[in-house]
């Protein structure tokens, strides 16, 4: 059976791979030595090129130098072959506090979470809620 955090993981997979469908060329792989989906590495042969970047995964409610430093660990121990700038991308829920990034480091939100306040919550499950209960009638 698995925890919170891996089902967690799992939707963000999800997400990733609809934005780097593998229809497109993506291959989509989680790192190694960074958990279980914690970091994946994304990367696709197109026209004679590589592309590539590294995704961390933070659902923290601010992004804090510690997740920086881990995205680029992982990319200074992981390259991907072919690719010379690999992309650095932090994926965090909607809401988190992306202020003050270094350059170079990208921000995803993610569709599924995102913080209400100062709570992580899962939005799709929101969704699905609001769609199901009838409006009231006054």
């Amino acid at each position: 059976m698995g925890s919170n955090e891996d089902i967690m993981h799992d939707f963000v997979k999800k997400e990733l791979k609809r934005l780097y469908p593998s229809v497109d060329g993506w291959q989509i792989k989680t790192a190694p030595g960074t958990g279980a989906g914690a970091g994946f590495t994304i990367s696709r042969r197109i026209l004679g090129r590589i592309e590539g970047a590294y995704v961390l995964v933070n659902f923290d409610r601010k992004v804090t130098d510690k997740a920086v430093k881990a995205l680029q660990e992982l990319a200074a121990r992981s390259p991907i072959p072919g690719v010379r700038n690999p992309r650095l991308i932090i994926m965090a829920p909607q809401g988190a506090e992306t202020a003050g990034l270094p350059p170079g480091i990208e921000v995803l939100s993610m569709q599924s979470f995102g913080y209400e306040g100062k709570e992580l919550v899962w939005l799709k499950r929101r969704a699905q809620v609001s769609e199901k209960v009838p409006p009231r009638s006054s």
